[in-house]
């Protein structure tokens, strides 16, 4: 951190690195018991880790960033560089990895669930690797919970089909812009939905910012379904894609026709 020049002159001083940041958050997580939110607690974590593993980025969730939970969710940083590989593959494993963690949640309640809206940001954050306080701290981390939870990526899910969608993903606009526009993602821009000032503004103020939705595996609730989230059904009106094989993003060659 730079010292005050002498005089009093402001000085300037270096900025942190960026890190690409994953947020997750649990749907319908409030109004769980105590005992089933330890269990959503910790199968959040789990379903993130395995997602890491089958998409091959085990090495990137050992050495994450600041990782933390929240609660009712979890969030990690990682070096820009891998902020593609956040998006594809991982992504669509996590919506795969929930869809196979169903039937054990409901063996231990027939009720329970776990659905997850996902925010990826960009930014300056200091990373000391757990040396100073302060790791993780500044505008892409806040920006990304303010995605996570924005009423846009919140209708977003809560439009889908509980039985067959299991994640839905907000993208900042520098994320989007650096990695979908910056073409290191095998995925047409086209296949997300702009949501114009999904992102709050900061408490000091500013205007909203753009986002960037993306649903692995999209799907329309059914009429007349239960909507427990507490948000309007909404989102995209994309048909299902079919299977529980279907990933964020395509091949190239399949998703560029």
């Amino acid at each position: 951190m730079a010292e005050p020049s002498p005089g009093g002159r402001r000085a300037s001083r270096r900025m942190p690195p960026y890190r690409a940041v994953l947020a997750v958050g649990a749907e319908e997580y409030s109004p769980a018991s105590s005992y089933n939110r330890r269990i959503l607690h910790n199968t959040v974590r789990d379903a993130l880790e395995q997602a890491f593993a089958d998409s091959g980025l085990e090495e990137v969730w050992r050495t994450a960033s600041f990782p933390r939970s929240t609660g009712d969710g979890y969030a990690v940083g990682a070096d820009p560089e891998y902020l593609p590989l956040l998006l594809h593959p991982l992504l669509g494993e996590v919506q795969e990895v929930l869809g196979d963690m169903q039937p054990g949640l409901a063996f231990e309640d027939r009720s329970l669930r776990l659905r997850l809206r996902a925010a990826v940001g960009l930014g300056p954050l200091p990373d000391t690797g757990g040396e100073e306080r302060g790791d993780g701290i500044g505008t892409a981390m806040a920006e990304t919970h303010r995605l996570l939870a924005a009423p846009a990526l919140k209708r977003a899910l809560a439009g889908t089909d509980p039985d067959i969608t299991f994640l839905a993903a907000g993208l900042t606009a520098r994320a989007y812009e650096d990695a979908v526009l910056g073409g290191y993602v095998g995925l047409n821009p086209r296949r997300f939905q702009r949501a114009p000032a999904a992102v709050p503004p900061a408490g000091d103020g500013g205007r909203p910012g753009d986002a960037y939705l993306y649903i692995p595996q999209p799907s329309k609730r059914p009429p007349g379904a239960q909507d427990g989230s507490g948000a309007a059904p909404g989102g995209p009106d994309a048909r299902p894609r079919g299977g529980t094989g279907a990933v964020l993003f395509e091949a190239v060659g399949e998703d560029r026709r």
